[in-house]
């Protein structure tokens, strides 16, 4: 997880090299495979990282607020 430098707020990348095209991620409505899914997510996508658990982060960013396995997560 990095900060951004204009809001110093924690930023991650969704599975920014997946290859050969973009697939969609799950975006959770809780931290656990079993939740509903919230949201599906393009690889590449650019999310402001609101707190871990050591497995699972909530993210958020321009029409979508839940949790990703923390390994699809880069920065």
């Amino acid at each position: 997880v990095y900060h951004s430098l204009l809001s110093g707020r924690p930023m991650a990348v969704v599975e920014p090299n997946s290859k050969p095209k973009r697939p969609l991620y799950a975006l959770h409505d809780a931290a656990s495979e079993k939740s509903s899914v919230a949201a599906q997510l393009e690889a590449g996508v650019l999310a402001q990282v609101k707190k871990c658990t050591g497995s699972w982060c909530r993210i958020a960013g321009d029409g979508f607020d839940g949790w990703i396995e923390q390994y699809r997560l880069w920065g």
